[in-house]
Formats: C-alpha cells, structure tokens, sequence
C-alpha cells in the first residue's frame, strides 16, 4: 500500500505541499495517515487531518479527541469543524456541507490538494448505485483517482488490504455506527447487494475494477474525438444550432452532455435525449437545467442563462398618485374628462376604468386577462404564448392587477374590461 500511494504522489507531483486529508478516525483514512506520515520526509509534505462533525452521532464528539490525538502523536496539524443542528440530515447535504469543509480548509491552508480514502471497495459501490439510479459511460468510470483538488490514492486497494495493514501496525480506529444502517443506499448496496456478488464470483471487485478501467480508457477516446468535433460546433460556450442539428445524434447527445457538465444532477440518456429534442424543436424558448439555470435557444444559438430570482414583491395601490416599483416610476391621476386620443401600445401611457385598490407586480399563476378587443377572458399563459413573448421577458412583465385579473400590461395592452368608455377615469403613466 506504501508503494500505491508513492506511485501516486509521482504521478500528480505531489512534494512540497501541505496536504489535507479528510480524516473521520475510521480504518479507511487512519491508514491513508499512516501512510503518508511514512512519506511526509521524503516529499516534504505538512500533513492536515481535517475533520468534519455532522452533528448527527453520539459517538462525534469521541471521534474528534481520536482525531486530535492521532494528530499529536505523528506530529500533524488539524482543522476540526461541525455542522449546525439544523442541517438536513440527509445523504445528499452531507455531502454537500463536507466537501464545503475540505474546500474552505485547503483555502485556510492555502493549498490545491485535498486527500480523500477512498478505496477499490467505495468505488465498486458508487458505480452500482449509478448503474441503479441510471447513468452512462462517463458514469461507468465511478469515482475520479484525481479531480480539481480532492485527489484519491487508494482507488486500487481493497478494503481487506487496508485493515490488514493496520493490523500489522498495530494502529486503533474507530468505526461509524451509521455504517450499518441500510436506510442509507450505499450501506445498503454494500451489506445487501454485494453479498450476492460474491455468490457468483468471488472475485467481482476486480472484474467490476477492471470494468471502470475500460470505461476510463473508452471516456479518453470518446472525449478526444467529441473533442474535435465542438471546436466547430461550440464558439464562445455557445453551440451553433444548425451545425449542432446536422450531427448524428449519438454525437449530439455527447455533445449537449459534456456542455450541461456539473448543472444537471441527474444526466441520464432520458435526460440527455429531452434537452436534445428541446433543441431541435424550439427556436426562441429555454427550460430549466436546475433551480439558477436555463438552457436557452435563442438566435440560432444554444447557450447557458442565469436564473434571475423570482420577484415575489408586490405593490398595493389604494388611491391616485406616484408609486416606485423595482425600477420604475408609476403615476396615477385623475381625469375628468374622456379623452381625445388614445395611446398606442409602445407609448408609456394608458388610459382606464380604475376601482382601487389595485396592485403591481409580476405575473403568477392563474392570471387572466381580457385583451382589449377580446370579449371574454383568456389565461395569461395563453395570450402571452400567442403574440410570442420569450420566456426571459415574460418573467420581466410588469402588470396592473385587480387580484387575479390584469388590468393592464407595461408596455402592451390593456383590458377590454376596464377600458375607457365615457366620462372621468383615470391616467397611468410610466418610466
């Protein structure tokens, strides 16, 4: 095991570093310690156990003294942090608020190389739960050996090896109780799934080892070719749809799978296949790739767009006057008499039949309206979809509202319903 983790700070060209290790006092980075500590001379390596409290076990608080007098003994630094009691205790924000420790203690540090234990056994699990959850080849390569700055030394050894070593030098750890409770899917893959693995080959951590070695080596090729290919198709992060739309699909697919990259949570082939039919099929339109990210075909271009945070604000107006909403200036007067002329819709006036109160904001579900020269109503939705107003400027919108019922909108139409027919109403202007 010396030996793999040596080969591995050659490889990268790991000397002279600071070096954090995510440390959580179990068999897996105990090892990992010791091994470095064997190699800390000889590369010049000041080595950080980091340890990240979740705040979910009794036994933390223990681990944490194991942790600081690990350190002690072998002469390494710490950084010890734990999570609000608040927190989700979920698998999911677990992980999250983890990585979010290692990369701000490698920044206190000042430092690019995070270790992480993982081994040949994590790696098998985590490529059958992809497999489970669905996945594709770039999934089939599992976990990555380095990546951005969390590095991973023991991929190739088994978990067996590892407490043997510890056996032999005769080193305590401690163990996670929660490693044992299979509501946790990777707990259950492993104490559930595997056994019946074993059943039929016992040796299936190298066969399944040898499988993400090959999907490696296939990813290399495949992304050297699809490589070449979006140096035509792809110009300032932006893919050119006609060209785009002239690929066979299974390049396509490649293609608009390495541009989302880390924005999707889940890039399977279903997921990947309705972004490439969305694309095909809009011109001027964009859906959602999360909750702060659009993927948006616009102008014979397909390009990522910023989410701008949903305006919830409203304003309540209960008589005439002057009113500021976001950035623009509203005023409300009353006239007496009805008028001579009426402007055209790129004019920032209107004139209507008000009763207060009435309302400002942005549109919200539900919303009707009676475009002028429109007996009866009609969703919002609808009329905005029919006189091809693109999704970003929809969101921009801003309405004169009586509850769920537009007045008028900015820049556009009003109500057939609260049109001006005779005698005194009221003037709203903007800018």
């Amino acid at each position: 095991m010396i030996k793999e983790v040596e080969d591995f700070l050659k490889e990268y060209n790991i000397k002279n570093k600071t070096v954090i290790l995510g440390f959580s006092s179990g068999p897996d980075s105990c090892a990992l310690a010791l091994v470095l500590n064997k190699l800390k001379e000889k590369y010049n390596l000041n080595i950080v156990l980091a340890y990240f409290n979740h705040n979910w076990r009794k036994e933390a608080k223990e681990e944490e003294e194991f942790t600081k007098d690990f350190a002690k003994k072998f002469n390494f630094s710490f950084y010890i942090k734990e999570a609000s009691k608040k927190e989700k205790q979920t698998e999911e924000n677990a992980r999250k608020l983890r990585y979010d420790f290692f990369e701000s203690c490698a920044k206190e540090y000042k430092t690019d190389i995070v270790f992480l234990a993982h081994n040949k056994n994590d790696n098998v699990e985590t490529l059958i739960y992809r497999i489970i959850k669905g996945t594709s080849i770039k999934g089939l390569t599992s976990i990555s050996k380095k990546r951005d700055i969390y590095c991973r030394p023991l991929l190739e050894i088994e978990k067996k090896e590892i407490l043997d070593f510890l056996k032999c030098q005769n080193q305590e750890y401690r163990i996670d109780s929660s490693n044992d409770d299979v509501k946790y899917k990777r707990n259950l893959i492993r104490h559930k799934i595997l056994p019946f693995f074993d059943e039929i080959n016992s040796n299936y951590l190298n066969s399944i080892n040898n499988l993400i070695k090959t999907s490696i080596n296939s990813r290399k090729i495949i992304d050297k070719l699809i490589n070449e290919v979006e140096k035509n198709v792809i110009k300032d992060n932006k893919i050119q749809k006609e060209k785009y739309k002239k690929l066979e699909i299974e390049v396509r697919l490649e293609i608009i799978n390495n541009f989302l990259g880390d924005y999707l949570k889940y890039r399977n082939y279903k997921n990947i296949v309705k972004f490439d039919n969305f694309i095909l099929k809009n011109n001027n339109s964009k859906t959602s790739i999360n909750s702060k990210l659009f993927l948006v075909v616009k102008n014979d271009e397909i390009f990522i767009q910023e989410k701008k945070e949903k305006k919830n604000t409203e304003l309540k107006i209960n008589q005439e006057g002057e009113y500021v909403f976001e950035n623009v200036v509203l005023k409300i007067e009353k006239k007496d008499n009805y008028p001579d002329i009426f402007p055209s819709n790129d004019e920032k006036y209107r004139y209507l039949n008000l009763k207060f109160p009435i309302f400002v904001r942005h549109r919200k579900q539900g919303d009707i309206f009676s475009p002028i020269g429109l007996k009866g109503s009609m969703k919002l939705k609808k009329y905005l979809i029919n006189q091809k107003i693109d999704q970003q400027k929809k969101d921009e919108l801003i309405l004169i509202c009586d509850k769920n019922e537009v007045i008028c909108i900015l820049d556009d139409k009003i109500s057939e319903k609260y049109k001006v027919k005779n005698g005194s109403c009221y003037k709203l202007s903007w800018g």
